[in-house]
């Protein structure tokens, strides 16, 4: 087995092996040398992609993949890392990969003379229940399954700025003890769509708390939108199919917030419709000022 070294980009050494077309890596912090968990890994664009393991270790098929595709790895708080394919299959696969840190811009203070008025934004429960638009519908969808099984979330139009304060996610059931889940929130601008958190946030809910209407606050993360945002659960933690159903609207019977969705961590979002082209809201509730 052939070992090289490689410099790709933001000036990254690291040894590479290859066996075949799957590439195995550990991610680490270039500054620490700590492992990276939960590292979004994955092809720009297509739906081949992987999350890091608790130790930063992932393994990736990229047989599907075409010599032009990218590599991209990202993850809250470090600089993202992009490889063109066709560089890495002249090696053998990734074993060890280096991060950096991201730089975190201060946020200005705003002082205000009183205490804004508190925003709602999203679908309420009660406009979730069972429309006949096809057969199956009914007043919740599972997650994940198939097509949409990394990611889905919530898009809010906006266009001043919104402190996020808390955000209620109303699931119908679990049918795990325990789920786990990151919680995104990502800037819409000029159709980029970027995740603006300065760190993770993982959520473990159990069976009980998942069936009634957990609310996560979000004051300490100082998140403030100036414009349309997305806001997501993500199964980094690989859940079984159909772990849960989350409430949902089949039917324009008050405002649709439309649902976005994507089924690898690199790959593209797509909009959750049903058969006839109309959009599906989940209720996800946002609270600002």
């Amino acid at each position: 087995m052939a070992r090289f070294t490689l410099c790709i980009l933001c000036l990254t050494f690291f040894e590479v092996i290859i066996s075949g077309q799957t590439l195995k890596s550990q991610v680490i912090d270039r500054k620490t040398g700590q492992p990276i968990p939960y590292v979004n890994i994955g092809i720009v664009g297509k739906n081949i992609g992987t999350v890091s393991d608790n130790n930063g270790r992932f393994q990736l098929s990229i047989e599907n993949a075409v010599d032009s595709d990218t590599l991209r790895l990202s993850m809250i708080s470090y600089v993202t890392q992009e490889f063109i394919v066709g560089d890495l299959r002249r090696l053998e696969v990734f074993e060890l990969i280096e991060m950096d840190q991201r730089q975190i811009e201060l946020k200005e203070v705003t002082v205000l003379s009183q205490r804004p008025s508190q925003i709602k934004l999203g679908l309420e429960k009660r406009h979730c229940y069972p429309i006949p638009l096809y057969k199956g519908a009914s007043s919740n969808i599972a997650f994940p399954q198939n097509g949409y099984r990394h990611e889905i979330g919530t898009r809010f139009s906006n266009d001043r700025p919104l402190y996020l304060d808390s955000i209620q996610l109303n699931f119908a059931v679990s049918f795990v003890d325990t789920i786990e889940f990151r919680l995104n929130i990502y800037s819409i601008q000029n159709q980029e769509i970027s995740n603006i958190l300065s760190e993770p946030i993982y959520i473990s809910l159990s069976k009980s708390e998942a069936e009634n209407s957990p609310v996560i606050y979000l004051s300490k993360y100082e998140i403030e939108v100036h414009s349309d945002f997305l806001v997501t659960i993500e199964n980094y933690q690989q859940m079984p199919v159909a772990a849960v159903k989350i409430l949902a609207n089949f039917k324009s019977k008050g405002r649709v917030y439309p649902t976005y969705y994507r089924s690898n961590s690199q790959g593209n979002w797509v909009k959750l419709q049903t058969k006839k082209s109309k959009d599906i809201g989940i209720s996800f509730i946002v609270f600002g000022q």
